[in-house]
């Protein structure tokens, strides 16, 4: 009896850490192995940018045409397939309940449909970062979101993990050192 109980206790605890070190691996794994996406910043309100230490993103394409005619309801998961302009810049090809057989795709949430086209909110949207550099960040995004402000994205399995902000096509804490400079 004795040795059952500490043949439970060990299973669950064995359980207990499998739980988080499995999640680590699995946003650590999508960083490594992801597929990679630039996705166009959209300005934000300056008052709600910033909860903690994280930089809360907007993105300009969050929205893409219907791929069947079933109804849809606000907060339905979806699959939205991406794709690239030719400005190497990420889009929703289009919206439906199916994942796509070969192509890349996230896995969001319906917000509102009008018509034929379905707006999603992504899946991805913090932009951690050490806090010593959050007031100087956010004055960056919030200057450069709409224009040239691109967050590189890793998609993988229909999960989505922001890599890194680039401001001019630098990374950010690049051009943080540097703002004023001439950028190529």
């Amino acid at each position: 009896m004795k040795q059952a109980r500490m043949l439970l206790l060990i299973v669950i605890a064995i359980l207990q850490l499998s739980v988080p070190l499995y999640m680590a691996w699995h946003w650590e794994n999508i960083l490594q192995t992801g597929e990679k996406f630039y996705w166009q910043t959209a300005p934000v309100d300056p008052y709600d940018a910033f909860k903690g230490r994280y930089m809360d993103l907007r993105f300009q394409q969050a929205a893409g045409p219907r791929l069947d005619n079933t109804a849809w309801l606000y907060g339905q998961t979806a699959y939205a397939w991406i794709d690239r302009d030719s400005q190497n810049h990420a889009y929703i090809r289009g919206i439906s309940r199916a994942v796509p057989p070969h192509s890349a795709y996230i896995q969001v949430k319906i917000s509102s449909v009008q018509d034929d086209i379905i707006q999603v909110e992504l899946p991805f949207k913090r932009y951690y970062l050490p806090e010593d550099l959050t007031t100087a960040a956010e004055t960056a995004y919030r200057e450069h979101a709409g224009t040239t402000a691109v967050a590189a994205v890793r998609l993988k399995d229909g999960y989505g993990v922001i890599e890194q902000l680039y401001i001019n096509n630098q990374p950010l804490s690049e051009f943080l050192q540097h703002p004023n400079l001439p950028k190529k």
